[in-house]
């Protein structure tokens, strides 16, 4: 029996307790549910309950693969890339027709990024498409998109055509490395971030003007911008630094607020000046009626108020991460 002062049993007790709470913080870090932030910010962390099936880390990303309401959603380094949602198919339908429905041929696509094939699905509804080139940084995304059933089944096995050809890669050193020419190029990648700042080369005025040379004369550029409804002022350094690289810059949004909390951006770039009126989507699409397409190049005033940030990226500055970190 250990005989102790009445001081010497209150520190006691303060020890035990500090303990304590030191593993219980250690637990929830390394086995509880704060280990999961790596792969899963709080910011975008599904609503109600949810499973991770499996994480997955690789050279570039901190992969989660998560069961919730019935759909298998995606996540890299905290943030939801793609899922089997019906968000996703909006998301996929007004990035992809508007601009091929702009460009002048839709023979052979570029898209960067896209790894999950739900960009690629739609493309491949054009009937004189010869080829898209998918070029994504992780191995993983492919395997997901052509071997995870539940993935498969919504891109409708669009990474396994035999019109579709997939790159693993960095964007960036593709097109540096191959002097072809696309009549349609899309960048569907996450924004640059503190933790992501590399992925400003991807958005720079250098990568643009390098992508104006590997564009066809009638073709489109179409750049995913991250929510409006959040940071606004993205959408519009992306104008300016396309307009600075000498495109004609057509924006436009896709207000999905009511049903999901997003309005999808969009920055579609031109050879030429582009009427939002001859913009007339050739295949059958569920979401882009010919009145809601036309509507998609209005933007409201809590939109347009920060139209004068003309912010340029550039390789040797950080002017995206400082809008995503600022917002």
């Amino acid at each position: 029996m250990i005989d102790l002062s009445p001081f010497g049993w209150i520190l006691m007790g303060a020890g035990l307790v500090l303990l304590v709470e030191i593993v219980g913080l250690l637990y929830w870090r390394y086995w509880g549910r704060g280990s999961i932030r790596e792969y899963i910010s709080e910011e975008e962390e599904p609503d109600g309950e949810y499973h991770i099936v499996k994480r997955f880390k690789t050279p570039t990303q901190r992969i989660a693969l998560i069961e919730h309401n019935g759909d298998m959603l995606i996540y890299a380094n905290g943030c939801e890339m793609f899922a089997t949602t019906d968000d996703e198919n909006m998301y996929a339908e007004a990035l992809i027709h508007l601009p091929l429905a702009a460009a002048s041929k839709r023979e052979h696509v570029l898209i960067i990024g896209g790894g999950g094939g739900i960009t690629a699905k739609e493309v491949l509804k054009y009937s004189e498409l010869k080829e898209i080139t998918v070029v994504d940084i992780d191995s993983i995304m492919f395997d997901f998109g052509k071997k995870l059933e539940p993935l498969v089944n919504f891109n409708e096995g669009s990474l396994n055509h035999s019109k579709v050809k997939t790159v693993i890669g960095d964007g960036r050193t593709f097109i540096e490395e191959n002097p072809l020419k696309w009549d349609a190029i899309f960048i569907d990648i996450p924004e640059p971030s503190k933790d992501f700042p590399e992925l400003s080369r991807l958005f720079s005025l250098e990568f643009f003007r390098l992508l104006k040379e590997r564009l066809e004369p009638g073709g489109v550029i179409n750049v995913s911008c991250p929510s409006l409804l959040w940071v606004p002022k993205y959408l519009w350094s992306i104008q300016a630094t396309l307009k600075a690289a000498g495109f004609h810059v057509s924006p436009y949004h896709f207000d999905v607020i009511s049903d999901y909390e997003e309005d999808f951006g969009y920055c579609m770039a031109t050879n030429h000046p582009l009427r939002p009126e001859e913009i007339a989507i050739q295949v059958p699409t569920r979401f882009l009626s010919k009145e809601r397409v036309q509507d998609m190049f209005h933007f409201p005033f809590n939109y347009r108020k920060y139209r004068s940030n003309n912010k340029i990226q550039m390789d040797n500055n950080l002017v995206l991460t400082e809008i995503m970190d600022i917002d």
